[in-house]
């Protein structure tokens, strides 16, 4: 196996790792009848609705990087796309972390499983859609693949922010 594509997927593992310990944290800190109890309505959020970081003009700049650079190097567009990718998984931590924020205990050990289910499938898409074996395309490959997931999973999560209580199963 490529040491490039090695580096990815481990990357990629410990982004994962590191997602679900901080989703574990806010799902025990959210649910805990302490927590619950003692907070006043003021600090009832986890992150406040006013709130917006402008991650949707970095994520812009990103993908036009891709079409104003002629010359760019293999290992420049690997990086913009692993850049962009992490946006994207940013962008979809902040709408989790919102979207638990309306949902009742059992609702959010539910979107916690379920997260966890998408999160392994995620990578495992990702690692699926990488078709050069070996060379400095890989992590490109992956990286693309990871944000377009994502993306997606992004306008899922959206909605069901929009109308609180739709905690649906991912479509398959």
């Amino acid at each position: 196996m490529n040491y490039v594509l090695i580096e990815t997927l481990e990357r990629a593992a410990k982004r994962l790792f590191l997602c679900m310990v901080i989703g574990g944290f806010f799902l025990i800190l959210l649910s805990s009848p302490t927590f619950a109890r003692d907070r006043s309505p003021r600090f009832n959020t986890v992150v406040p609705e006013s709130w917006t970081p402008s991650l949707d003009q970095l994520k812009e700049t990103l993908k036009a990087s891709f079409k104003t650079e002629s010359q760019i190097s293999q290992q420049a567009m690997n990086l913009t796309s692993q850049n962009l990718a992490d946006v994207c998984d940013a962008q979809l931590f902040i709408l989790y972390v919102k979207l638990m924020q309306t949902l009742d205990e059992r609702g959010r050990i539910k979107l916690f499983e379920e997260q966890k289910r998408w999160l392994d499938k995620r990578a495992e898409s990702a690692s699926a859609s990488v078709t050069s074996k070996g060379g400095t395309l890989a992590p490109l490959e992956y990286s693309a693949e990871f944000s377009k997931i994502t993306e997606e999973r992004l306008v899922e999560l959206q909605k069901r922010l929009q109308s609180p209580g739709n905690i649906q199963q991912p479509k398959k």
